[in-house]
Formats: C-alpha cells, sequence, structure tokens
C-alpha cells in the first residue's frame, strides 16, 4: 500500500463516522486485550499529523516495546507525538522516555512529577515518600488519540498485564474507539488541558542532562528485543512485523452513538486536601446513576461506595432499582487492602436485595488465547456501568474515595441500546459461576459464596476464598479512617 493511497485515508475515515447534524460518533466497544493492541499499533501507522497519549502505566513489555517503536516509526515519517505519563510509572522507563524525546517529533512531560533525586529508581520513590501528601494523587486517565479525530477511551494502560499476555496478574479491561463527532472533540480539549496543566513538567526540565542514549540508539534496541526467538510466535509481534493492513480491516465496524466525555480538571492534584466539587466528575457520574429508572450492572475493581454525596447507588436499592455489583474477590484482588473497606458495604447491598459477584482468581494459559473481559482472568481492571439496557459508563473511574477524590479519572458515558446489550453480555459471562463467586446472605446475615469446581458441580463456600496475608491486608483496610485513602 503505498503513502498516497494512506493520505487522508484516516481522517475520511473518521469524517464519515462521526455526523456533523447531530454530533454523533462513530463507536466500537473492545473488551478484547488484542484487537485493543492491535488498533492502537494500527491507528499509530495510519496517522498523518498528530498522536497524543494519556497513561497512568507505562510499564516495559512486549507490547509497550512494539508500540513504542511505532510511535519511533511515525515520529520520522513527520507525526508529532505527545507522551503525558504519570510519574509513578516514569519511574521504571525514565529512560526510554529520555531516549524518545531526544527525537524532534517526540515530546514527553510527567504529571504530578517529584522534582529531587531523580536519577536513581530508589531514590526516586524514596522522593515520593517523603512528598507523600501530593505523591499519593495520581493521573488514572487512559487516552490514545491519533490526528485529533480518532481515539480510544477506557481502562486499560500500556502494560503487557493490559493486553493479557504472560504476566503475574491478568487484568481483564475495556476500551472504547472513537471515531469523529462530539466525543473526539472533547478527547481533543481533554487532552489540551491536560498537556498545559499545572501539575505537568516537561522531562527535559526534570532531567536537563542529555540521555546516555538517543532515539536512533532506542529504535535499535527495540529491533533486537522484538526480533528474539522466543517471541517468534507472539501475536503482538505478528502484528508488528506484519504488512499494513487497509484501515478499515484493522479498525473493525462502527455505530453511530450519542456520547459525552468525563475527565477531572487537570489541576485537581495542586489543590491542598479536598479538591473543590466543580474540579471532579463524580457527581455527573452520580447524575447518571441516579436517572437509572429499572436495573443497573456495575463493574468496578475498587468498589468501596462511601461517598453518598457525590454517588448514591444505595438510593437506588431504596427505590428498587435492581443493582447487580461485580468487582474483585480478595482472593483475586491485586490490592487486597482495598476489600477492607469494600467489606461492609457487600453486607449492605446485600440487606437491600442487590446481586453481588465477586470474580474468581483464575489460571493463566500455557499458551495466549483470545480474551475476553472476565475470561480465563486473574484480576479484574474495568470499570464499567450499563444503565436501563440503553446507557453505558467505561472508564478509568474506580466506584471508591480514591477515584473520587485524590486520583484524576475520565470515562465515556454513551447512549445506544446496541452497544448497551454488547457490554451487558460482556458482563453476563463474567458473572457466571465459572468466573465469579455469587455472594449470598442467609437471615441471619450469614455470608457464603457460591462457585463450581472444574466439573461444573455447585459448591458453597461459608469461608471467604484468600491467602492469611491477603486477610491481614483486608484487616488493614479495614481499619478507621483508612477506607479514605483507598
Amino acid at each position: 500500500m503505498t503513502n498516497d493511497m494512506c493520505a487522508g485515508a484516516l481522517r475520511r475515515w473518521a469524517k464519515q463516522h462521526g455526523q456533523a447534524s447531530n454530533g454523533s460518533s462513530g463507536m466500537r466497544l473492545m473488551s478484547d486485550g488484542l484487537d485493543a493492541f492491535e488498533v492502537r499499533a494500527h491507528l499509530a501507522r495510519y496517522a498523518e499529523h498528530s498522536i497524543d497519549s494519556l497513561s497512568y502505566l507505562l510499564e516495559d513489555g512486549t507490547t509497550t516495546r512494539v508500540l513504542m517503536a511505532e510511535l519511533l516509526a511515525a515520529a520520522e515519517r513527520g507525526i508529532r507525538i505527545r507522551m503525558l505519563v504519570d510519574d509513578m510509572s516514569a519511574i521504571s522507563v525514565q529512560c526510554m522516555l529520555r531516549a524518545m524525546q531526544t527525537h524532534p517529533n517526540i515530546e514527553v512531560r510527567l504529571f504530578n512529577p517529584v522534582t529531587f533525586w531523580r536519577r536513581y529508581t530508589w531514590s526516586h520513590r524514596l522522593a515520593m515518600a517523603l512528598t507523600i501528601r501530593r505523591s499519593h494523587r495520581r493521573m488514572h486517565n487512559k487516552l490514545w488519540l491519533v490526528d485529533g479525530m480518532v481515539g480510544i477511551a477506557g481502562g486499560r494502560n500500556l502494560s503487557d498485564d493490559y493486553f493479557i499476555t504472560k504476566s503475574e496478574y491478568n487484568f481483564a479491561d475495556l476500551d472504547m474507539l472513537v471515531a469523529g463527532g462530539r466525543v473526539a472533540e472533547q478527547m481533543r480539549e481533554c487532552f489540551r488541558q491536560y498537556w498545559h496543566g499545572r501539575c505537568v513538567s516537561t522531562l527535559t526540565s526534570l532531567m536537563p542532562k542529555a540521555p546516555d542514549h538517543d532515539w536512533q540508539a532506542l529504535r535499535e534496541t527495540l529491533k533486537q528485543q522484538l526480533a528474539g526467538e522466543e517471541l517468534a510466535d507472539s501475536a503482538f509481534l505478528s502484528i508488528h512485523h506484519g504488512e499494513q493492513r487497509a484501515l478499515e480491516d484493522g479498525l473493525g465496524e462502527l455505530v453511530q452513538a450519542d456520547g459525552e466525555l468525563y475527565w477531572d480538571h487537570p489541576d485537581k492534584p495542586c489543590q491542598p486536601g479536598y479538591p473543590p466539587r466543580e474540579m471532579i466528575m463524580g457527581p455527573a457520574i452520580g447524575a447518571m446513576v441516579a436517572d437509572t429508572q429499572t436495573h443497573i450492572k456495575i463493574v468496578s475493581a475498587y468498589f468501596v461506595p462511601s461517598e453518598r454525596d457525590v454517588i448514591d447507588i444505595e438510593a437506588l436499592l431504596e427505590k428498587g432499582v435492581g443493582v447487580t455489583v461485580l468487582t474483585n474477590s480478595l482472593q483475586a484482588n491485586d490490592t487486597p487492602v482495598v476489600n477492607g473497606g469494600y467489606a461492609p458495604w457487600r453486607a449492605r447491598f446485600l440487606k437491600k436485595g442487590a446481586r453481588m459477584h465477586e470474580l474468581r482468581h483464575g489460571h493463566r494459559p500455557r499458551r495466549r488465547r483470545k480474551h475476553h473481559f472476565g475470561i480465563m482472568a486473574s484480576s479484574l481492571h474495568g470499570k464499567a456501568m450499563v444503565m436501563d439496557d440503553k446507557k453505558l459508563f467505561i472508564g478509568s473511574f474506580n466506584i471508591d474515595p480514591r477515584s473520587t477524590w485524590w486520583n484524576n479519572e475520565m470515562g465515556l458515558r454513551v447512549e445506544h441500546e446496541g452497544l448497551a446489550a454488547e457490554l451487558d453480555g460482556v458482563i453476563e459471562r463474567a458473572l457466571s459461576p465459572a468466573s465469579s463467586f455469587r455472594v449470598e446472605r442467609d437471615d441471619q446475615g450469614q455470608l457464603s459464596w457460591l462457585t463450581v469446581d472444574e466439573n461444573h458441580k455447585a459448591h458453597r463456600l461459608m469461608k471467604e476464598p484468600g491467602s492469611l496475608l491477603a486477610r491481614a491486608q483486608k484487616w488493614l483496610g479495614g481499619l478507621p479512617g483508612i477506607w479514605r485513602l483507598l
């Protein structure tokens, strides 16, 4: 495929899917990790003007190396690359980022960074510990925006864990591909605000000394790392090394949908103490939830619904709305301390008639297969809601105090019955006994966990599944006041 044939293809495709008359956008739900990775790489290859990225985690691994190689290739074609990375993950990839931005078309900025002792990982972490009052406030946003016209928003970080590859924890997650329309405009504005936010610093200003390696050296290093025999059968590398596919083939079928992108004000962590309500997107989510008429399904990796003055799910139960919740079990949670804040709310919700499910700790397959949200995953990372079979929400926002007050978050509300039904089907698969425990409460308040074994035989567990260490962390999370930091 020649460059002339590709010229303007992405912009034409985006305008075709974004309806100027009513502001709707083309959208596609992405629940499969390989698909979500492939679309990011595919968009990078078709970029003509810019690639903008917001990321909480950017960790070294096969998928990240492939994406960085694609960004370098785009920069060499003259594409402007802007990467805003939370300083938490910059600790481990700082050398790579410094090499990336030696390219004249690449700029890297860090969100809420520490400004001293950055040379070594141990000193960087110590500096964050010494400034904990501010350093615990992180940018949790995820955005991949190409030419300001086509973007991906959702819950996936840039890390092997989130695209389902070999790792200790496989995080099931969700993204939405968006083309044109009002939502693409909001993505551009969101990135613009964050890029120029008060809590943002350029990597050059923080590390003015020239890096040991430049972008050419990094390009060669990545080439060698991605050519190893042990990676020969990687599905991710077949995408990277394969021929460029036609634009439509790589992006799939989209539907026309109305939506709105929510995001916290980028200066939220610069405020002393609790930020003012006008800086947080929680009230908008609360209004969306309160508008539910009949039933709602909630997926939240960390679920501590304590801020009822912002998001009042319990009020829905009190007026008879059906509420189903899926979160991590103590056994599956990568941060078991959160379960200490969650446990009292689980009992309250069950008493009021909610259906409560907790994702089981699964087993990693020996070879990579096609994975969907909630299936064959060992930890839940997704954040989503389906309301009244016609409205959905996906993003980075957990229903807990940390997402409400301390982290910066973003999320996408969509009104489309077809997409809502698709997400509902994805959630239902995760709610099956093979994937999650069904938590029940008897008349005496005793909890039990319903599950099935490998032979699909039902079992009722009277003790919450989880290791001794996980139970100890849960106890810590249940101490007075701790839950407000979770």
